[in-house]
């Protein structure tokens, strides 16, 4: 069983290629706290499993969309601490601050969907002006 287990690990270099990110960010974000290997090699290579590699997918997600580290960290922790929870009280308060940050993300959600239509507008805007200059390029016989 172990021998498959390590079998479904990943290196860091290959972990960061997968998500199109620096092994050294990967390192960063250990340092920081927001992920661990799930295994050392006997090398010391740092091994990540199916689990981790999510964990670093939703960190870089939240780092995509604008989210500081310390957020990131915050949301995580909530997370964890989800998990680990073995009373009511605590999922409860869990729940209230994951649905704050879920309201959070709706309006930044809506925040985004305003400015891509604001940028659609202008690129159709743009678009106009592109072809008015050609129009009168060729009107202009040059």
């Amino acid at each position: 069983m172990k021998a498959s287990k390590e079998i479904e690990l990943s290196r860091v270099g290959a972990v960061a290629e997968r998500l199109g990110v620096s092994p050294r960010t990967i390192k960063y974000y250990e340092e920081l706290g927001l992920v661990q290997p799930e295994a050392r090699s006997p090398g010391g290579f740092r091994l990540y499993g199916e689990e981790e590699v999510e964990r670093l997918e939703r960190i870089l997600r939240m780092k995509g969309i604008g989210y500081s580290l310390a957020t990131i960290r915050e949301l995580l922790a909530v997370r964890d601490a989800a998990q680990e929870a073995d009373k009511a009280t605590v999922l409860r308060e869990v729940t209230g601050r994951l649905k704050e940050r879920e309201r959070e993300s709706t309006a930044r959600i809506q925040r985004m969907q305003d400015d891509l239509k604001r940028a659609e507008a202008l690129r159709e805007e743009l678009r106009r002006d592109i072809a008015l200059c050609e129009r009168r390029i060729k009107e202009l016989g040059d």
